[in-house]
């Protein structure tokens, strides 16, 4: 009797731990705006916007995301966060990140950024979410050309 329930339990908590059927869906990167320049430090804030296609919440644990300016590396946005998503809806993470201008076609790019010009701006790493305690990598690979604002 008493394995008959563990093995009841143990089938309702797979059934209830489920994966889920689709990833996130990363849509862009926006609202991007410089915060302060310090040194040789560009202090920048944006918001990633992705879709939750599943019928069940999720919680992104963290964000991993190399940026490239006019094909130059110029940063890493790596951040840990607790942020719940809700099921079947679209979201917004606040990003925070800090790029090192000392190199002089990174400089150049940011300072054409700040000047107003559009550049093309590239992202690729993943965010890290959890559904029901189950890790997921959901990938990002995105381009846009940008324009920067104070």
């Amino acid at each position: 009797m008493r394995r008959n329930i563990l093995i009841l339990l143990g089938i309702v908590m797979m059934i209830g731990c489920t994966r889920p059927e689709e990833v996130p869906v990363f849509k862009g990167v926006g609202n991007i705006k410089v915060s302060k320049v310090q040194g040789t430090k560009a202090y920048l804030n944006a918001d990633a916007y992705f879709y939750n296609p599943n019928d069940v919440k999720m919680k992104i644990k963290s964000v991993d995301i190399g940026v490239h300016l006019n094909g130059k590396p110029i940063g890493v946005i790596n951040q840990s966060m607790k942020t719940k998503v809700p099921a079947k809806s679209n979201f917004k993470v606040p990003l925070d990140a800090t790029f090192d201008i000392k190199e002089e076609g990174a400089l150049q790019n940011i300072i054409g950024l700040l000047g107003g010009r559009k550049k093309e701006v590239f992202y690729k790493g993943y965010i890290k979410v959890s559904v029901h305690g189950w890790p997921v990598r959901v990938p990002v690979e995105y381009s846009d050309e940008v324009r920067l604002k104070f």
